[in-house]
């Protein structure tokens, strides 16, 4: 579930939108605050996806 709203165009545009009415009104703590918690939720889920998988190549190798 989570991956699915991770990689959304939707979610993606309306970051970008954010992105550039922050930085129009010049509030850059808030143009900058919401993408890298984007960041941080994908890097969270990449490390999520590597460690299952390893876990899955540690279980077939031991059949």
């Amino acid at each position: 579930m989570i991956n699915e709203v991770l990689h959304s165009r939707l979610i993606a545009f309306a970051l970008g939108a954010w992105m550039v009415y922050c930085g129009s009104i010049g509030a850059y703590d808030g143009a900058l605050f919401i993408p890298f918690i984007y960041g941080m939720l994908l890097l969270l889920n990449h490390l999520d996806q590597k460690k299952s998988e390893g876990s899955r190549n540690a279980h077939a190798q031991n059949k």
